[in-house]
Formats: structure tokens, sequence, C-alpha cells
């Protein structure tokens, strides 16, 4: 992370090697450390590793450095690295971090609006919202280093969102603070994640002032804050903490709360009804005079009580970004009614500077997808039903609204003036995300903008911690967690966020079994993309108990809409039946229900026990990786056991089909639902691959997908690792964009999604979510499928690329990896192909050519190369880049 603020006393360093020589590798490095950049330019360490023998650029600890940090202290580091052609680099740009805050034992209590009494017109004081500006202060800048906000807000929990917009001297500095997290690392408290902000470059010498718009429901309203800076002398002063000095303003009658609520029938958020007589405009700039407002109310509570404790995120903070899509556009429906496509759909709020021609009062409807008749489906499918009225005065109008909704359209009903295109835009909440680390393109245009879609969707919906969408649920799923972790692994470098959701649910597993399992999927493939073994050796333990699904008193059809509360994470009953060889139990299989292709549930289900396989045979992984050589060994005769009993008593080798079930009697349910092959096929539970070529063929479907979107991952994986992507690249480049197809050429074009929709359309699942990572998956079938870069050794030190393009005859694509940005392409004509590949530093690339692939020649930037060749068709390429033509077999 840029600036990680959970560090503890003995962290762990990370970062790319770049050289234009090829094959070079890392020797060694030195990481330097200093409390403040000017004593780190004039080599004045705290630290200093000296040259470290080492090729290991990620997850570096550095042994010694512990007894240099101290809890709460700002440090900067740099790194330089020799290479095995006796190079030597120069430093890295500085960085900084901070130690863990120190445990305080004094109880800390948040400020908010009191309920007076209200005044005139005002409505009634409901403290559902609340402006909050901290009394102005004076600083030298001159003096200060790092200035760092602190801050954690109370009461939105059942709400599921974040809770605050954070400003500095007018400028929206962060979102927080992040989701609690129940059952904190298996224990009995709850973990309360504080954000801290870097806001030195929005500090000035002079008055300043901190602001916030905070938003709560429950009566534990708080919000809490102190700033902090780093003074060049090496010391800390605390210049600021929330108390009664502070100001706030209950913002019931600026957005018009008078207790309606916006819900889906998992939360209900205030519906803004924006009333600028008394939305006090400028209210976070530093002249702004507050003199009207109340003396800040102190909650008397403890804002963390007994059974909670305060902890960092660990993750990136999320931001506030103003949209404006080159595609956005304004349509004039008819006499005072206007509609404003952003675009893109996003999820967050709207930024609003217009001059409005009089006083007036306007409907606004806001939603994701359009009515037959060119109108704002305000009514969402998924639930919630955003209308509000905005009252706008003649003159300025200049506001920010707060409530997170996902939305695209937005329709101004009564609106008397001209709307101007920059009038309203939208105010996004997202992680930081770098563009320009990924890309895609290719002959095939549906290819490509399945891939736009792909990643757009991570950088939109990577909010705090990954849900299935803010518009319904707001809640983590390890099945989300399956696509959405693994779709950000080939788009972006940003590894925390998976890493603190997969922490999250381990704590608070969901309820399908099946879904439970994919926590320990997750988890391989984290180590293999960062090379990091840190949460596998600290999660071990109750990465095990992920593979205990017997029923028993705890287990619990979380399907109930009345369920609110959250599950834990126990060690639970082994399901495996020694007798038959399968466990017992069920999974999702798929969703909704009409999904499943007719699938008849068992007492052995061929979906669940093919998943199963794959979770035993990545345990043993983990396993072994973490030195549980028995646990592993365990595992890896689990898995071999399920496979053998599978293929006896469930597959058909007349049909290439795996039956559906077993009965308690060990009779077959003799159906053969799409999805009962399609698991096996994903997770490799075939002998040979002739098998697996039959399999293929079913599963492929002739050239149309079966089941839900999010079912689709298994499908599309399976056919590929088979050997069969010639079918997932026909899938998914199907042009058939008709109404209610299943295609992605109907997403785009009749559906007009631009974030990943839940449901293929509204027909499949009438209360689908136009924003739902699960359906995510062409970005990752693209890059680990049919590009086919996959880690093969831990943290990118070996991958492979196996191209299979199918009709496509030309791709190109650039991926992330721990090691650095990895390129690849192909481009085919007749039989003539050439593959280029960009290995960076320390990495080793495999790449593998078809079958039977002839006149292989393999070139860098100096020519011909002496490529290691293990075969004919796999090429074992250093770093460096090269180019590699053969003639393909017609």
């Amino acid at each position: 992370m840029p600036f990680a603020y959970n560090v503890d006393q003995s962290p762990q360093f990370s970062w790319w090697d770049h050289s234009n020589i090829s094959n070079s590798i890392q020797t060694a490095y030195q990481i330097v450390v200093s409390k403040r950049l000017h004593q780190l330019i004039n080599q004045e360490f705290v630290f200093d590793s000296g040259w470290v023998d080492s090729s290991k650029n990620t997850g570096v600890v550095v042994p010694g450095i512990e007894k240099d940090l101290k809890a709460g202290e700002l440090y900067y580091w740099q790194v330089r690295v020799k290479d095995n052609f006796g190079n030597e680099s120069g430093f890295s740009q500085p960085d900084k971090f901070i130690c863990t805050d120190p445990h305080e034992s004094t109880p800390k209590k948040g400020i908010w609006a009191k309920a007076t009494p209200k005044k005139d017109n005002e409505l009634p004081k409901l403290g559902n919202v609340v402006f909050i500006r901290s009394p102005k202060f004076n600083i030298n800048m001159n003096n200060v280093d790092t200035a760092i906000v602190t801050a954690f807000s109370r009461g939105n929990e059942p709400l599921f969102i974040q809770g605050f917009d954070l400003f500095v001297n007018g400028t929206n500095v962060g979102v927080g603070s992040a989701h609690q997290q129940a059952h904190y690392l298996g224990s009995d408290k709850t973990g309360i994640y504080y954000n801290k902000y870097d806001v030195t470059e929005n500090l000035t010498s002079g008055e300043n002032v901190i602001s916030a718009l905070a938003t709560a429901e429950s009566d534990r309203k708080a919000f809490w804050a102190k700033l902090e800076v780093y003074l060049n002398d090496g010391s800390k002063k605390q210049i600021l903490l929330t108390n009664d000095d502070w100001k706030v303003l209950d913002g019931s009658t600026a957005f018009g709360d008078y207790g309606v609520k916006i819900r889906s029938i998992y939360f209900g958020m205030i519906s803004e009804n924006v009333d600028m007589r008394y939305y006090p405009q400028n209210w976070s700039e530093v002249d702004f005079n507050d003199d009207t407002w109340d003396q800040a109310w102190i909650n008397p509570e403890p804002a963390i009580s007994n059974d909670e404790v305060l902890i960092p995120y660990r993750s990136q903070n999320t931001h506030r970004f103003e949209t404006n899509e080159p595609s956005k556009k304004i349509i004039k429906l008819g006499e005072q009614d206007y509609l404003i496509d952003l675009g893109k759909e996003i999820i967050g709020s709207l930024k609003v500077n217009l001059n409005s021609p009089i006083d007036q009062r306007v409907t606004v409807l806001m939603g994701e997808q359009l009515q037959d008749d060119g109108h704002v489906r305000h009514e969402l499918a998924a639930g919630p039903d955003y209308v509000e009225n905005w009252t706008f005065v003649k003159g300025s109008n200049e506001f920010t609204t707060l409530q997170v909704k996902n939305f695209r359209y937005i329709e101004l009903v009564g609106f008397q003036g001209d709307l101007h295109e920059n009038d309203i835009n939208g105010w996004a909440i997202e992680q930081p995300f770098e563009s320009q680390e990924s890309k895609f393109d290719s002959d095939n245009d549906l290819l490509n903008r399945e891939y736009e879609m792909s990643k757009y969707t991570i950088k939109a919906t990577n909010q705090d911690v990954y849900v299935d969408s803010q518009a319904r649920e707001r809640r983590p799923y390890e099945g989300d967690l399956l696509v959405n972790g693994n779709t950000s692994f080939v788009v972006s470098s940003n590894y925390s966020l998976n890493r603190h959701s997969m922490d999250y649910l381990i704590d608070n597993p969901t309820w399908p079994e099946d879904y439970k399992l994919y926590s320990i999927e997750m988890a391989w493939q984290d180590y293999l993309y960062t090379g990091n073994d840190e949460f596998m050796k600290s999660r071990y333990k109750d990465l095990t108990y992920k593979l205990n699904r017997g029923k028993n008193e705890e287990s619990f059809d979380g399907a109930s809409e009345s369920f609110t509360g959250s599950l834990k994470n126990t060690k639970g009953v082994d399901n495996f039946d020694e007798k038959v060889g399968l466990v017992t139990n069920d999974g999702l299989i798929d969703w909704p229900i009409p999904e499943r292709d007719g699938f008849v549930e068992g007492e052995y289900n061929a979906p669940f026990n093919a998943i199963f396989y794959g979770a035993y045979l990545s345990m043993s992984k983990i396993a072994e990786a973490t030195r549980h050589t028995a646990d592993a060994e365990h595992y890896r005769s689990r898995a071999a056991r399920i496979k053998k009993e599978m293929i006896d008593r469930l597959y058909n080798p007349e049909t290439g089909r795996f039956y559906d079930s077993l009965n308690a009697d060990l009779s077959v349910n003799k159906h053969t639902a799409h999805h009962s092959t399609a698991y096996a096929l994903c997770y490799g539970v075939y002998d040979d691959q002739a098998m697996a070529d039959k399999m293929s063929k079913f599963v492929a479907n002739d050239g149309k997908f079966v089941g839900s979107i999010y079912f689709i991952y298994f499908m599309l994986k399976g056919l590929i690792d088979s050997g069969h992507a010639d079918d997932a690249v026909r899938l998914l480049t199907n042009p058939d964009d008709r109404k209610d197809q299943k295609t992605f050429a109907a997403i785009l074009n009749t559906l007009k999604a631009t974030i990943a929709p839940e449901a293929w359309s509204n027909h499949y699942k009438p209360n689908m979510t136009m924003s739902h990572p699960w359906g995510a998956t062409p970005g990752l079938t693209i890059v680990q499928g049919i590009m086919g870069i996959n880690p093969t050794k831990p943290g990118f030190e070996t991958f492979n690329v196996k191209i299979r393009s199918g009709n496509v005859q030309h791709v190109n694509v650039e991926t992330p990896s721990s090691k650095g940005i990895i390129k690849a392409a192909l481009s085919a004509n007749g039989e003539k192909q050439i593959v280029t590949v960009d290995v960076p530093m320390n990495s080793k690339a495999t790449v593998i050519l078809p079958e039977n692939s002839e006149s292989v020649e393999v070139t860098s930037g100096k020519g011909r190369t002496d490529a290691m060749s293990e075969d004919s068709v796999h090429i074992v390429l250093g770093s460096g880049k090269y180019r590699i033509s053969y003639k393909a077999e017609s």
C-alpha cells in the first residue's frame, strides 16, 4: 500500500524491480528507514539493513528492524538493489508508513448534534445527518513533515456502509470508517476500524479547519477524530481532538429528513430532500461563519465498548471522485424534464453546482436502468426507490449528497431553466485505482468491451470491503470473493482489499456451505499472487474449520430475509463419509434456484463434492507451504478418494456427464444438471484427456451459457483448464444481443450495463442489481484463461503464458503481478503465429505454445536467444522482452 498505517513493528516490504537487461535477477537489497523525510535525504537512518543477499522483493521481512520501530510513529523507507550483472540501482522514491497506534485505556467519546428544539420552519431535529466543524486552528507548515487525521464514527452500522465524508479546508480527503468486523480474529469481540488520512498537502500555514458530513441511525451516533502532526524535529504533537469546542449543525432540515427512508429489505437510509434555503453552502471552507451553529454534544457512552476493539483499517482508504465520463449526456425529455446519463453507473452520491433562475422545487429520480419510455426506473429492481425532492434558491446552489446509491441515470422533473453538462456530476466512492496497470485489446470488439466492463466493475465496486452490491445487501460473500478477487488480481496490484475481505469472511462466513470452501481457494490464490504467506500462517486453523461442513445445531440457512445477525467460524462437523468416500450436505449450486438446471439434491451431491475436491487440494498446498506435512498428506488423500468415488459412482462414460447425486441408500439420482458436470470439469474431476473432452462437449453446450452469470465462472474455467479455450471464447463472443439472451452482447447492448450485473437480465432475477461483481468473470477469464497468465510459484517467481484465443486472431494484454507488469500478445496470420512477451525482473515465464508447433524461433532485443525449452512447445524465458514466431498446425 502507498500509505499503510496498520504496520506492526515487524513490517513487510514489497517493491518492483526494473531492468533493461534480459535475464536480470535481483541478488541483494538494502532497505533504509528514517523518521522524517529530510533525515532520509540526509542519510540519517534509524535503521539500515545493509546489503542483504536475497532475490526476494515481495513480503520482505528485514531481520532486526523491530527493535528500532515504535508504535504510533511515522517512518519513511527506501530500497535499492543489486543485480546479477553487478549493477546497483539508486534508491527508490521515499514512501511513508505509520506503526499501529498503541492501545489507549482512556475511553474515547465522540461528538454529534444534540436534539435541540426546532426553530421557525425547521424540521424536527432527528440527528440522522450532521455537519461538523472543528475550531479554526493556525499551524506553521514549515515545521511539519506530515499531518495525519485519525477518525472513526459510530451509529451507521445498521446501514452496512461507511458513515462520513472528511474535509480539510473545503477539500474532501476521504470517506470512513470501514465496516466493523464481528468475531474479530475468531474472538467474541467486534473489531471497530479507524482510518488515518494524510492531510499534509491540504493544510496551509495560517488558518485551517477540519469538517465532516456524517450520517448515523442508531443511538450510538458519534464522530471521533484527532489531528496530529509529525514535526521535522522528530516529535509528534496533537493539534485537535473532537470535543465540545467543535461546532455542529443538525442536517435534518438541510436534507429534508422528515423520517422517510429509502429502503432495501436489509437497510433504510434517509431520503435526501436537499433544501438549499437551509443547506449551508461552502460549509467546509475555512472562512465559513459557523457562529450560529450549536456546540457539539459529547455522547456520554464510550465509542468503543468493552466487547469491542479499536483497530487500524488494513487497506487503502475510500475516496470521493467526481465523475465526468466522455459519454455523459443530457437529454430533454419534455418541458421541465431533464435526463442526465452519467455515461457509466456509479456507486456514490451527487456533486451539484448549478445556477437556478428562480426559487423552485424539483423532483429528482435516480436509477440503474431506464424504463421503456426513456424515463428513469427510480424504483430499483433490487428494492430501493430513489425519489427525492430538491428545493433550489435563485442563484448559486452548490452541495454534495452523502447517502450511497447505485445509479447511472438522474431525472429532474419540474426544473425551470437551462441545465448544463457540469451542473450535476457523480460523486463516486472508490478506492484509488491505477488504471494504467492493466489493459486488453483484440480484434474482437465485444471481447474488449467485456474486459472494460469487468475492469470498471472492480474500480467502481471497491470500497472498504468486497460486497455483493451496495444497492441491496451490502454484505461480503465468499462466492462473490471468488470472482471479485480473481478479477481484481488481473487488473490491479492493490492486493490489500482482497486480503482484508478474506480475513473478514474468515470470521463472518455466509450461509451457503460451498461458499465457505472458497475461502480456502482464495487463500491459496492470494499466496500465489503476492508471495506473502502471512495470511495462510495466521489463519491456518480457521481455514481448516472451513472443511467441516456437516449439518449440526450451528447450521443455518441464511437465505432467510429475517436473518440480520452474523454467523461465526466454528470447528463444525466433519462431513466426509469414510465408508462412501464422499461428503454429505450441499451448497448453493447456483442462484436463483431456477438457474440450477433442474438439479436433483441427494445425500451426496456431485457439485458439492467437486468443490470439496478442489478445496482439499488447495488446503493440501496450504498445509505443505505452512509446514503441516501430515495435514497435507491427509488432505491429498481425501481429495483422491472423492475424485475416485465421484467417477466410479456418479459418472456416465457413455454420455460424458455426471449424475446429480446419490441418495442415503446409495441409489443414483440420474438427472444430469449441467452444473454437476461443469463443477467436476472446473475442479479437474476426470481421469484423462479423453474423459475431459467428453465432459467439455456437454459443458460447452453448443456455445450457449447455462445457469446464472455467477455460475459461468466455473463453466469457463473448466473449459479452459481442460484444453477447450476455443469453446470458452465462442461463449464469450456470442454476438446474439436480443433481449434476455444469456450473452454478454445482450448485457452490453440491450441491458446497457457498465458494471457487471447480478443476472443476465431482469427476466432471470426480477430483483437483480446492475452493479454486482460476481458478474465480472470475463475479465479474469481473458487474462487467466484466454491469455493463460497464471503464477506457478508464489509471488510470480515463475508463471505461465498459454495463449489460446480461439477465432480471435489478435490479442494484447498488460496485467500487474507482484514482480511487475507482464505483457503478452498474439498475432496470427494464417499458419504464422507471433507471440510477444515482456517478463518482469526476478521472474521466469514458461510460454506454452500449441501442440505440434513448428519452426519455433525466439528473439530478444539483442537478436536470437537460446531460451530454455522443456520440449518443442514449452519455452522458458527469464526477464526481458521476447518475440516468439512459430507455425501452427492448421
